[in-house]
């Protein structure tokens, strides 16, 4: 056999590659729902990016998601969508087991894959884990956030999910992380390698220029406290004369946040608080507004600031992964209100440095944003 023989093989094998991905959430932004009944994320929306992606590459992709209501098995995009379970199902302290466990694991028996895919910690990763031991299949984990990287720091409160995540984690043929940061603290704290993967995002055809927008600042995330909407809120304050924009859904274990966000909004005349939209909503956000406001502690490398680039749309961030941001100018990177404000403030009253500015964003999405190039990585682990 030739070399070029051997490589169309290779070629022919991972184009019917059969991938299962684990995500309870992706249901909200495979069907567009507008988040009232179902948690929608980053991850939520890597989950569903990546799996057309795949499908598209002619691979057999099946998503494991939660059940919202929505039939048994469906084909949403090219990809085969599984339900699992409903969150009140089953009796409290036994429904871990049933139906959740059960569920899941008869879901990744029905997904016959070649290998499986979770991103984020928490039980699934070990349940996949384990499966794929059972069952000799390949696994691959990706690091969702920094918080991920170190015992200390897991968003973990449960002892039994901590447990099944460490398990998990050092099971896994193959760790993908986001950025450099958390590659290094993986091996810090647990001795495991990971290579670094990029993230996919939209790329729209075109874009408007920023003198043409809108919006002045948009903030968009969950609302969750490491995320510190209430400094959003303290921003427009020292901002009126500008136009703003806030949007993001309640996190289930932090209601009573979402509630003061949106009560300081209704003080702000230059404020419009969306509330939770669907996913197919920010994108109208982005391509009219003219600069991206992030106010959190810590991350793992948002979606939000690719939906931003991808759209020639600055950031002005308190976190700057890797310092991306400050190294390459796609925004400014600061520590504080005060910070932030002093940011938008030169770059609104600086249409020349804002028209530069976006036009660096949009040259980086433009070549690190495209799908053949993000996609390398994850192929690699999959299909190896």
């Amino acid at each position: 056999m030739t070399d070029i023989d051997s490589m169309q093989g290779d070629a022919m094998q991972r184009k019917s590659a059969r991938i299962c991905m684990l995500n309870y959430y992706a249901w909200g932004v495979i069907a567009d729902l507008d988040g009232k009944k179902v948690h929608i994320g980053g991850e939520e929306v890597q989950h569903a990016l990546m799996s057309r992606y795949l499908a598209r590459s002619g691979h057999q992709v099946t998503s494991l998601v939660g059940d919202f209501g929505q039939q048994p098995v469906e084909q949403v995009g090219g990809v085969t969508v599984r339900k699992t379970f409903a969150l009140g199902a089953g009796l409290p302290g036994l429904r871990f087991f049933a139906p959740r466990l059960t569920a899941t694991w008869a879901g990744l028996k029905a997904a016959d894959a070649d290998v499986y895919y979770v991103s984020c910690a928490g039980a699934t990763v070990g349940i996949a884990a384990a499966f794929c031991r059972r069952h000799g299949r390949r696994f691959v984990f990706r690091i969702a956030s920094d918080a991920d990287c170190a015992p200390e720091t897991l968003m973990l409160s449960n002892a039994r999910d901590r447990m099944l995540y460490h398990y998990g984690l050092r099971r896994a043929d193959a760790i993908l992380a986001q950025t450099d940061k958390q590659a290094e603290l993986l091996l810090k704290n647990y001795g495991l390698h990971a290579e670094v993967a990029g993230m996919f995002s939209d790329l729209p055809e075109t874009i408007v220029a920023p003198a043409e927008r809108a919006t002045d600042l948009l903030w968009l995330a969950n609302m969750r406290s490491m995320k510190r909407p209430e400094w959003f809120i303290d921003i427009v304050r020292e901002l009126p004369e500008y136009v703003c924009e806030m949007a993001g859904g309640a996190h289930p274990d932090e209601r009573e946040l979402y509630a003061r966000a949106e009560a300081g909004s209704r003080s702000l005349p230059n404020l419009r608080f969306h509330g939770q939209v669907k996913y197919g909503t920010t994108r109208s956000l982005f391509a009219r507004a003219r600069i991206f406001v992030n106010t959190s502690s810590f991350e793992g490398f948002p979606n939000t600031y690719l939906q931003a680039w991808a759209n020639g749309v600055p950031v002005v961030a308190t976190f700057d992964p890797d310092g991306i941001i400050a190294r390459l100018g796609l925004g400014v990177a600061v520590s504080d209100v005060a910070g932030a404000v002093a940011a938008a403030r030169a770059l609104l009253a600086d249409p020349a440095q804002l028209a530069a500015c976006s036009a660096r964003c949009r040259a980086y999405a433009s070549t690190r944003l495209a799908p053949e190039t993000v996609s390398a990585p994850y192929l690699s682990a999959l299909l190896a």
